[in-house]
């Protein structure tokens, strides 16, 4: 988690210098207060935007690196080699994916839930098998949405992780995170749910304001992933997202989506670890 460290580190140094340069206008009442607010906060919005097309060009080449690295062993073909194949090719979409946020672009198509799930289910039960937490998917139903599937697939990988990240240095209670998936005829809904370190009423009412976290000092995240989640599930999708949470008894997040005029399939519970 260096580059996050680092990205935090140079968007508040760049965004304290900036508003050194504004005092002065506070001062003498040129700008109010909630002005100067506002305007370090979309200081550091650009900052970061700019930055992150940097860091965007520097990861996209590894990765192809990489992934011409393994084409090498074409003729060795194991379960490994593959999966770490589909892996490079599924971050190749999400730098892609993020390269068209920053130019406000978004490839909005029509895609089913069940496979989109699947993506992120492969990139991320790694991931909770090295925090020693156990992902379970409960997926009862299958609906067609309209929007960007990779979008989707990021908004519901960032949630995944926070709750994977809700067990670090706390060790009550399972270490599992629950992913289930449930329809009526008009809306899909995904919960993910964890048992961890949980949130405080205070934390709940900013937990979707950007550059807020509840992870200071811990190396994770700059404060802008649940307020682009919330932003992908309402302006992406047309959904909403709610959130409960307790101190010492976990979180869970649920998204609200409406299913694309098309008939959702509905099929018995499914656990999948």
């Amino acid at each position: 988690m260096a580059w996050a460290i680092k990205l935090r580190q140079q968007v508040g140094n760049r965004t304290k210098n900036a508003r050194i340069m504004t005092e002065p206008l506070v001062v003498s009442g040129s700008l109010d207060v909630a002005e100067q607010d506002n305007l370090d906060e979309l200081r550091r919005f650009a900052e970061i935007g700019r930055l992150s097309a940097s860091m965007l060009h520097e990861i996209s080449n590894p990765l192809t690196a990489a992934l011409l690295h393994l084409e090498h062993f074409d003729a060795i073909e194991t379960r490994n080699i593959d999966s770490a194949r589909r892996s490079i090719r599924l971050l190749q979409r999400y730098v892609e994916a993020a390269r068209q946020q920053i130019r406000s672009q978004s490839q909005v198509t029509r895609f089913y839930t069940s496979s989109q799930i699947e993506q992120v289910k492969r990139v991320l039960m790694p991931v909770g098998r090295q925090a020693g937490v156990k992902l379970v998917f409960d997926c009862q139903a299958n609906c067609r949405l309209l929007g960007d599937p990779v979008k989707f697939q990021q908004l519901l990988a960032n949630i995944i992780t926070n709750a994977i990240q809700a067990y670090a240095g706390f060790q009550q209670g399972p270490q599992e995170v629950l992913i289930s998936v449930r329809a009526s005829t008009r809306h899909v809904f995904i919960t993910v749910r964890d048992w961890g370190l949980g949130m405080s009423e205070e934390e709940l009412q900013y937990i979707f304001e950007p550059f807020y976290t509840t992870k200071v000092g811990s190396g994770y995240g700059l404060g802008i992933g649940l307020s682009i989640v919330r932003e992908s599930v309402e302006t992406g999708f047309g959904g909403r997202i709610y959130v409960r949470s307790k101190i010492g008894k976990g979180t869970a997040f649920t998204i609200r989506l409406p299913i694309c005029r098309s008939s959702h399939s509905k099929k018995p519970a499914q656990n999948t670890t």
